[in-house]
Order: structure tokens, then sequence, then C-alpha cells
């Protein structure tokens, strides 16, 4: 053999030789990145499934598996920043950024196997605040939010690193393994985001609300959402609660109608209520405390509740803010706290039968209402769960505190400060129920009971709403709400006397609603239809910057009916070089459950959807129909443009 052939086969077997000791390197490589990444993955699960209540031998784990995962995915990101090919692959067209996109990936990880230690770190602190220092959940929110400070501003740090590199990952052309890790570390990002904003807001509102800058004092709306109001139902009973450096100080509630039994009488003036409560429900008598809700604007029901208190009572008690409570509040707060015994009327109630119970015992049979305390109950029940929450020992800290987040959510929650400067904190934390400011689209619909009747417990509403976009980016929009009122099916097995007191006497058996549509304001009305008949609007009007859609209607027992609301909404979405996009926020009303929403969009004439988000999160198949649920405010972004 020649000399040359020898040299060129000792070229190749050195040449495959190295091939086979950098796939082995390439292979260690993605497998200490699929370990680390599963560490991180389980050590976050486990920290997200235990929350604050992660017990000592988890906590551990948890820490071990992010600082294990460390290892691992610094490990490969080295390899990765060392390695010569990886190197020169950079430099490539396409595969350059396939290697630029799994360092930085890789390099990421790290950082989120820091702030997940670091968290670990904070819930070891938040525990040993809370088993160190006597005190109860209101008095520690604001010592636990200052002693987690440190490692927030760790988090901070190392998101702010995350971020940076996320930003030089392309988002286009990447193969499927990337491109999957890339999705889900926008996901993280995000929802990693939102909390510590989260963070950052009730760091900066705990103390004003709970009066660690002077006692605050709250006039607290007790709802009753079996008869709905915009802000959540007819008020029962009111209440007072003060806080004073996170003590509560005082905390009791009376029958709205102890006011002033005699009014108005024996005080001046007469507050005249709004047109549609004057003619199907009050007639010749003035606006009360009971109907201070009837505004769907939290901030505007709770200015006119202080300023109504203030009428009926002929006093000018200070009122720093309002609380605004109901039922499903009760319902939410008892599910932590467990059965509560009213002492008074020594009976228990449940999360389960609160609202029964409540109905039963405050319409004693044989009796008049007015003959009665009846409400007393009511307020005895709202002082014990409030009190008990608030007092609540630290067992119940972590539960209570995501209790009280997801009421807030739900709008079941509310609270409205006299001073602009904290009621723009509770605003940006989303507590304020205030109507929202919005571009693009916007629907709120909002029901009133006006028969006297406890129908809202038995009456189920949906909304459908069917937007057509045209080329110039108008809409053209029908929203029906249809309701069930079931009560032959919802009374059976039930209580008797829940179920005559439900409906009323025999008079009071149909289920009155005046039904409003809140639109953009520039809105123009084209018809509106019951049951299919074209019938006409009862009022339009502007309030709070929002157009007003309303009609009136009567339910019988055991029927269903239609409202449909035609409407135009000019130059609504956003029309794009390439791409247009239209944006709707449907706001709930506050003290409804969970209502059906179904919302249709035909984008114009030769163009598709290429996206369709609802409350930050893609569809998949990009539908032209989401059907979600009214639990929350919903968000929804639709894109289109060129079919190609």
């Amino acid at each position: 053999m020649r000399s040359r052939d020898i040299i060129g086969i000792a070229l190749l077997v050195a040449l495959l030789a190295m091939v086979a000791v950098e796939g082995y390197r390439y292979v260690r490589i993605y497998n200490d990145l699929a370990e680390g990444r599963d560490l991180l993955v389980g050590a976050g699960e486990l920290m997200e499934q235990k929350g604050l209540d992660l017990g000592t031998e988890d906590l551990s784990e948890a820490t071990q598996g992010f600082e294990s995962a460390r290892g691992k995915l610094a490990g490969a990101s080295d390899a990765l920043g060392s390695d010569p090919l990886v190197f020169a692959a950079s430099g490539l067209p396409w595969i350059g950024g396939q290697a630029d996109a799994a360092k930085d990936i890789a390099a990421i990880g790290v950082d989120a196997s820091d702030m997940g230690v670091e968290a670990a770190a904070a819930v070891r602190t938040y525990q040993a605040t809370r088993d160190a220092q006597g005190g109860t959940l209101s008095e520690r929110v604001v010592p636990v939010l200052e002693a987690v400070e440190p490692n927030v501003a760790v988090i901070d740090e190392k998101l702010a690193a995350v971020q940076e590199r996320r930003g030089h990952i392309a988002d286009d052309g990447l193969l499927a393994p990337l491109s999957s890790a890339v999705d889900q570390l926008d996901d993280h990002i995000e929802e990693l985001e939102a909390r510590l904003v989260d963070y950052r807001r009730a760091t900066a509102m705990a103390p004003k609300v709970l009066g660690y800058d002077g006692p605050q004092t709250y006039l607290v709306l007790a709802h009753d959402n079996t008869e709905i109001l915009g802000t959540g139902g007819f008020i029962l009973v009111y209440g007072f609660l003060t806080f004073d450096n996170g003590r509560l100080e005082q905390l009791s509630f009376d029958d709205v109608g102890s006011i002033n039994p005699n009014w108005p009488p024996l005080t001046d003036g007469y507050i005249d209520p709004p047109r549609p409560l004057q003619t199907y429900l009050l007639h010749d008598w003035p606006m009360g405390l009971a109907e201070a809700s009837w505004w769907p604007d939290f901030p505007t029901a709770a200015q006119n509740a202080i300023e109504i208190y203030h009428t009926n009572s002929g006093t000018q008690k200070p009122i720093d803010g309002v609380i605004g409570v109901n039922f499903l509040t009760l319902e939410k707060l008892l599910e932590v706290l467990g059965p509560m015994t009213v002492e008074e009327y020594d009976t228990t109630v449940t999360s389960q039968d609160v609202i029964e119970q409540t109905l039963i015992i405050t319409h004693p049979q044989g009796t008049r209402p007015w003959e009665t305390d009846r409400y007393d109950f009511v307020g005895y029940l709202a002082q014990d769960v409030i009190a008990s929450t608030l007092t609540a020992g630290p067992s119940k800290w972590a539960s209570m505190l995501s209790a009280l987040r997801t009421v807030g959510q739900e709008k079941n929650l509310l609270l409205y400060h006299t001073d602009p400067a904290v009621q723009r904190l509770i605003a940006d934390f989303g507590w304020d129920g205030g109507l929202e400011e919005v571009e693009g689209d916007y629907l709120m619909v909002v029901d009133s009971s006006l028969r006297s009747t406890k129908l809202n417990l038995v009456v189920e509403p949906r909304i459908d709403m069917d937007v057509s976009i045209d080329a110039q980016g108008n809409a053209t929009n029908v929203v029906t709400v249809a309701y069930a009122n079931d009560y032959s099916a919802w009374s059976e097995g039930k209580d008797p006397q829940l179920a005559g007191i439900v409906i009323g006497d025999g008079s009071l058996s149909l289920y009155g609603d005046y039904l409003r549509l809140l639109v953009p304001e520039d809105t123009s009305l084209t018809q509106v239809a019951e049951q299919g008949t074209p019938a006409g609007a009862e009022d339009t009007w502007s309030e709070g910057g929002k157009a007003i859609l309303a009609r009136f209607f009567l339910l019988p027992l055991d029927a269903n009916k239609e409202i449909a609301f035609t409407y135009a909404v000019p130059s609504v979405a956003d029309m794009g070089e390439n791409f247009h996009e239209y944006h709707l926020f449907v706001q709930k009303q506050p003290g409804t459950r969970a209502i059906p929403l179904t919302i249709t969009i035909h984008p114009p004439p030769g163009l598709k959807i290429v996206s369709t988000e609802v409350d930050g999160e893609q569809l998949e198949g990009n539908p032209n129909r989401i059907v979600t649920d009214l639990r929350e405010d919903r968000e929804v972004v639709i894109r289109y443009g060129p079919r190609r």
C-alpha cells in the first residue's frame, strides 16, 4: 500500500474517532439539558402544588431539586459555550440560530434554577415570620411582605436577565424541541411577571388599606345576590370595620332599615332613585342604602352609598372607604374556615348551604317582614365570617390568602377608598370593581332584579356575542342574553319554605329584570328584539365612559326568554399594515357565578383569522368561535389577515 493511502486511512480513522468523541459529548450535553429541565419542572410543580404550606421535607426536596437542576444546566451551558463546533456553527445562516438558541435556553435554565432556590428561601422566610411572630392574618400581612423583599429582589434581578436572553432568541425558524421550549418559557415568564407585579402592588396597597398610616374605617355593604343589582345585589345589612396598624379595632353590622326607621321625616332632602328603580320597584319611596348597588361601577356605587348613609343617618361619621361582599364571598371564605355556628341563632352554616339557610332564617313563616328583626342573622353571620377571616391562625393563612385572591379576581370582594392615591393602588390590584377603560371593543351585561323575588338563585343566564368586522375595521355586534327560569326542576326536593321564599307571594312569581348592556361610548344601536320580535330599547344613555342599552322584561316560572341587541361600533379594529387586530374585553358583573359565554368572530370577506387569544393564551387551531364563561373578566384578541 502506498504511503498516501496509509495517510488517508489514518486521517479517516482520526476523523471518525473525533466525531464519535464529539457525538458522545453532545449526547451528554443533551442528557444534562433534559435531566436539568425535568428536575427544574419537578421542583417547580412541587412548590406550586403545596404553595406556602410546604412541609420541611417537601421544601428541602424542592430546594435540592432546583440545586441539582442548576448543576446539570450549568454544565450543559458551559459545554455549549466552550465547544468549538458550536462556536463555528454560530456563524452559519440557519444552524447558527439553532446553536445560539440552545445556548440561551441553557443559560436561562440556570437563572430559572436560581430563582427556584430563591423562591424556596422566600417560603422559608414566610414560614419563619409566620411562626415566630404573634398576631393575626391582617396584622402579619405587611411584616411578611417586608420579610420576603430580599428574596423577591433576587428573583426580580434573575427575571430581568432571563428576559434579556429571551430577547436574543428568534421567534421563527427554530427546530421543534427548541420552539416548544421557547413557548413554555414565554408562558412561565408571563406568569412570573404577573406574580411579581401582584407582589409589588400588594406591598404598596396593604399598608395604606390596613391602617399603617393611621386608623382606617370602612363602610361594609353585604349584598344579597339572590336579588341581583349592579355591583352584587340589594344590600341587606351594613357595617363598619376599622383597621389600625393591621389590627381589627371595630367590626359591627346592622340592618339597613335601622339607620333611621323614621326617615325621611327626620332628615333633610329626598334622594331621587334612578328612573328604572322608581318605575319598577320603589315607586313613591326614596332611594335608600339598600339600593346603593344599582350602579355597576363600584367606585360610583360606593361614593353614593357614603352619601346615602350620611343623609339617612343624619350624621357625618368619617368613612375612609367601602367594602362590598356578597353570598359568594361567604361561600368561598367558609370553604377555608369550615362550618360556622352563629351562636345568637344556634345555627351552623357551611359553604354549601349558607345561602339557603340565610333565606330561611331571614324569612320566618307566619310573620310580616317589617315586624321582625329578620336581617339580624345576616349581620351576625357577616361579622363572624369577616372576623374569623381577618383573625385566622397561621395554619390557615396560605389558603385564606388564596381564597381572598380568588374572590377579588371574581369580583366578589370589592374595595373603594376615598383617597385617590390609595384608590389608584386598589385599581391596579384589580379589586376596585370599576368599569374598565380599554382599547377596542367592550361588553358588560348587567342584570337588576326589580320584582322583590329571590329568583336569581334559580334563573340561569347565557351570553352569546356575534361580531362581524368589515374591511374598514368597524364591527356589527349581536349580543343575545338568554334566560332559563327552571323553577319547578330547581325546587324538587327543596325545603318547601325555601321554595316559597324564592318566588315571594303569588303576585311576585314573575322574574322581572332590568337588563343593561354597557358598550363603547360611540356605539350606535340598531335593534333590540325579544324572543326574535323587534321590541326597541327602553333606555339608552351614557355613563362612566360607556353607552348603556337597556330593556326591562318579565320571565314567568318554567319559561325561557332571549333578548338580543344589535349595534355598531366604529373603528374598533386596529388596522395594521400586514395583519389587523380586534380586541374585546368582557367584564363580569359582581355577584354572578360563571355565566356561560360564547363569542363568534367573523373577519371581513377574503381575510382569515391567523391567531386567537383568550386571556393571553393562544388557542390551538385559531378558532373564530370561543366558548368560555364569565367566572372572571375575559379578554379576547383576534388577529386576521389575507388568505395565502
